[in-house]
């Protein structure tokens, strides 16, 4: 959603045209495509909120975070409504932390984080009741997706390597991206301190970070597993028909029996 941000309360000041990202599980169309969850209704809201208001939302919730055999009951609408609600807050907290770990990419590689946005969705306050959001950078310019409708072909692997490298910094900062892909990858065409395009990489909602103890040889087992820069270097090889020259880097080969079994 495309919004205007006023810097101040003057009125001389110009608004920030800015990217306003909210996790409302009601509105989730996709996502309540893929549980088969059906559209949000009255009858929805009547049900949730019933849930929640008499506590049992909560529980539910904190037996999903410990897999309490929750997949042996049967979902009724309110358990469905529960489970999306908190997949979305998972979602949310997800691409906050990985924005603060990506703090000196912001402006540049990725949108600024403007800020974390949070409002009730009822009249009536309950932290499950709460829609959370963040306010980002509006990035003008194309997806990567539609490079070769936009961008001169002598320009191709310049902008494809361009993209591959801003994934492996990224990566670099204990980052594991499971939804790297051309149209989440932003092309820059207005940028002040550049005469030509710049990359910029969104949606951190589906990343997972390196832990602290986690060894060099098991994170690189879950990279080399993911292939974030192959997302991006076979896929656009194969849209460009052969005119971008993938080089994978390797840089995550693992050599585990799991991996090289494969």
């Amino acid at each position: 959603m495309e919004v205007n941000v006023l810097a101040g309360s003057s009125s001389t000041n110009q608004a920030q045209h800015s990217i306003l990202k909210l996790y409302d599980w009601r509105y989730a169309t996709q996502l309540r495509q893929d549980y088969k969850v059906d559209p949000w209704t009255p009858y929805h809201e009547d049900q949730y909120r019933e849930f929640v208001e008499g506590g049992d939302a909560a529980k539910f919730i904190s037996a999903l975070e410990d897999n309490d055999n929750t997949d042996d009951q049967v979902w009724d609408t309110a358990r469905n409504e529960t489970f999306l609600f908190d997949y979305c807050r998972d979602l949310h907290s997800c691409e906050v932390e990985a924005y603060s770990r990506l703090g000196d990419l912001q402006g540049r590689n990725i949108p600024h984080f403007l800020a974390d946005v949070r409002f009730d969705a009822f009249p009536i306050h309950n932290a499950l009741f709460e829609i959370r959001g963040i306010l980002l950078e509006l990035i003008a310019g194309y997806s990567l997706a539609d490079l070769a409708q936009y961008a001169h072909q002598s320009s191709w692997q310049r902008i494809c390597d361009e993209a591959i490298h801003t994934i492996n910094l990224i990566s670099d900062r204990g980052i594991l991206n499971e939804d790297v892909k051309p149209r989440n990858v932003l092309i820059r065409t207005q940028d002040p301190d550049s005469e030509r395009e710049v990359v910029v990489v969104i949606d951190f909602a589906q990343c997972r970070f390196r832990e602290m103890n986690q060894s060099d040889a098991d994170w690189r087992h879950e990279k080399w597993r993911q292939d974030e820069e192959g997302a991006i270097g076979y896929v656009m090889a194969h849209k460009l028909n052969g005119a971008f020259e993938y080089r994978p880097s390797y840089r995550f080969r693992c050599t585990c029996t799991k991996c090289t079994n494969i």
